[in-house]
């Protein structure tokens, strides 16, 4: 059976999509901060939690395709799991996008995380989970 590499290409932009959306909550809960209006706050936190399993619905699919066979393991791991800035497909339209998205979901997730890492140790202060591990 052979990989469906389009389909890999749809989850992964479908991924980006919500990784997209998880940015723009974060800055709307960073503003809900700011306005010190922690119902809005916490209604965007429940929406932010709803994308992040919407992200990893795909990302699971995505991993699931890779128990069809000894040969598309292979590929998805090669696809998922490669530097996608220093991988250079071999051709097909598919494998170039794939990892095109993964480099700017990459990109994108690095800036959530450091937009998250400022709003946890604003909220959070000295019990700021990331006061813990910066140390």
């Amino acid at each position: 059976m052979k990989l469906d590499l389009e389909r890999i290409m749809i989850l992964l932009q479908r991924r980006y999509r919500s990784l997209q959306e998880i940015g723009k909550l974060t800055s709307e809960i960073q503003n809900a901060v700011s306005r010190r209006d922690e119902v809005s706050a916490s209604l965007l936190l429940d929406m932010r939690a709803e994308e992040i399993e919407n992200m990893e619905r795909c990302q699971q699919e995505i991993w699931l395709m890779a128990e069809k066979g000894q040969e598309e393991a292979g590929m998805v791991r090669q696809l998922m799991t490669s530097d996608p800035a220093a991988a250079r497909p071999p051709g097909s339209f598919e494998e170039q996008k794939i990892y095109e998205i993964r480099r700017k979901s990459r990109t994108l997730l690095r800036e959530i995380q450091e937009r998250d890492r400022m709003l946890n140790r604003r909220v959070g202060g000295d019990k700021s989970f990331y006061g813990k591990t910066d140390r």
